[in-house]
């Protein structure tokens, strides 16, 4: 099933960081198996999640560490059991024309149907490229004309006035939101509660939302997550592999259900994924 048909039901998604751009053939063939054999063992999962990985400098000036998303969905898509989603940081685009450019390629030369567009990491830098509304909008346009294609976003707890972006971006055409890993159940849990209700008054269908969620396997070891409005963050140390994640899935899971009820009892839904 197409992994736009399975948004509306509770999608597991796969986030895989694609390899150094400089990685040598042979590297980049055991990536991709390691990602095959993953995707066949994992129960139920429908998509695989490339981020793209980037370092901004003061300016807004992006330095790409890692290959394109779009280069490394290419090589996974032989003998991959399912689909794969492609980010992108859309600001750093030479203007419009460049995102046009960007999305043509993407669907026609690529062949790729499902996409995370992704802001700046600063909302004091003027970006040369489009915002995110503006791409979903065009993505939608293109959508609408018959092709299909899955636009999502970035939810970002932390962030003031969330819940507004998400609804904004929602009526510009995001049709899911993917998370940060998360490690504890708020903000989340009370993002997730007033996004519901604000689509209810709207009378509109929220989006799905994927929240993200990893074992810490470092036995004491801090980890380190990428934030791209937060800049790095450590993740808590933990004795037992997967055991946070366990413990705050049923929470979260407990507020997405009860989001849904409160936005299904105004003609609406809301779902969540407890894995990503």
């Amino acid at each position: 099933m197409p992994f736009a048909d399975r948004l509306r039901d509770f999608p597991v998604v796969l986030e895989v960081v694609p390899p150094h751009r400089r990685a040598s053939e042979a590297t980049l063939r055991k990536a991709e198996q390691r990602v095959r054999e993953a995707a066949r063992a994992i129960p139920h999962l429908d998509a695989i999640n490339l981020p793209e990985i980037l370092d901004e400098n003061h300016a807004g000036m992006p330095f790409y560490r890692n290959m394109d998303p779009r280069r490394f969905a290419t090589r996974l898509k032989e003998d991959l059991p399912v689909e794969t989603i492609v980010n992108k940081v859309v600001v750093h685009l030479p203007g419009s024309a460049g995102f046009e450019s960007w999305l043509k390629e993407s669907l026609y030369a690529y062949g790729l149907k499902n996409f995370v567009f992704v802001g700046g990491a600063s909302s004091r830098i003027k970006y040369p490229g489009p915002t995110v509304p503006e791409s979903n909008r065009r993505l939608r346009e293109v959508v609408q004309s018959g092709f299909e294609a899955a636009i999502g976003n970035i939810l970002i707890p932390e962030r003031p006035a969330e819940v507004e972006r998400l609804l904004g971006k929602t009526l510009s055409g995001c049709r899911f939101f993917t998370t940060q890993v998360l490690f504890e159940p708020e903000p989340v849990a009370t993002v997730l509660r007033r996004y519901g209700e604000a689509c209810g008054y709207e009378g509109i269908e929220p989006a799905t939302i994927l929240l993200s969620f990893a074992p810490v396997a470092d036995y004491g070891r801090r980890r380190r997550t990428s934030s791209p409005r937060r800049g790095n963050r450590d993740s808590p140390p933990s004795r037992s592999p997967g055991r946070s994640s366990e413990r705050l899935a049923p929470l979260w899971w407990h507020c997405g259900r009860q989001s849904r009820l409160e936005s299904t009892s105004r003609k609406s839904r809301h779902t969540t994924s407890t894995l990503r």
